[in-house]
């Protein structure tokens, strides 16, 4: 990750705010991997990496400009925030909402959070769909539902709607829906006694539209008794 001397970035001016001083007093090692802290003469201090710290040569007793000290925590904080959004990525896959609420958790600022999601939305480092594509897999593979328990998953990590239904449609027509439906069935009744009754709402619970519920029924279970018992 490129890291810059900001003296170069600092524009010329006579302002007030820029003619302002405050003075390095220390620079230590900061809590947190690769966090060195610079505590200024005004009370305040910011976090940057070693590196920042030596290509603008701070150290105790360097004069910085309120300018300086903006553009130097900003950018510390920019690179502290591109860091920690890799390592969580490095754990699973996350919607884009996922990780801009797990970096706002962090105390991070929201302008840099934004900025820094930006990048990696358009280098194709977090992806909406990517993340649809394995959630969906593993969702399916694990605990079976319907169209609709599916979208209601997906609309809890964020994503629009509209995003939603873009991809899920086009993917369910790609599944097996009776194969679903049937393997939904399996994990209901395996162990257990259920009612027909309780299985149709179980498997409507699960996003299962009820005409195919009922058509599901009708074809692979006895009608003897009230207890779905599998042909």
């Amino acid at each position: 990750m490129k890291e810059r001397n900001l003296d170069r970035e600092a524009p010329e001016g006579n302002s007030s705010s820029q003619n302002v001083k405050q003075t390095i007093l220390e620079i230590r090692r900061g809590a947190g991997r690769g966090k060195t802290e610079v505590l200024l003469s005004g009370g305040s201090s910011f976090f940057v990496t070693r590196r920042m710290v030596d290509e603008n040569d701070l150290s105790a007793g360097t004069a910085l400009s309120e300018l300086q000290i903006t553009l130097l925590r900003s950018h510390g904080e920019y690179i502290f925030v591109k860091r920690k959004a890799f390592e969580l990525l490095g754990f699973r896959e996350h919607s884009v909402y996922q990780l801009k609420q797990k970096l706002l958790q962090r105390n991070f600022s929201l302008d840099i959070v934004e900025k820094v999601l930006e990048e990696l939305i358009l280098d194709g480092s977090v992806s909406n769909t990517r993340f649809m594509e394995i959630w969906l897999s593993n969702r399916l593979r694990r605990h079976p539902e319907g169209f609709r328990a599916l979208f209601a998953g997906l609309i809890r990590t964020g994503i629009s709607s509209s995003e939603i239904l873009d991809y899920l449609i086009p993917y369910m027509e790609t599944v097996d829906s009776e194969k679903l439906l049937k393997a939904a069935a399996g994990k209901i009744m395996k162990n257990r006694k259920v009612t027909k009754d309780k299985l149709i709402k179980s498997l409507g619970s699960r996003g299962f539209d009820t005409a195919q519920i009922i058509q599901y029924i009708e074809q692979n279970f006895s009608g003897k008794d009230d207890s779905a018992t599998e042909r």
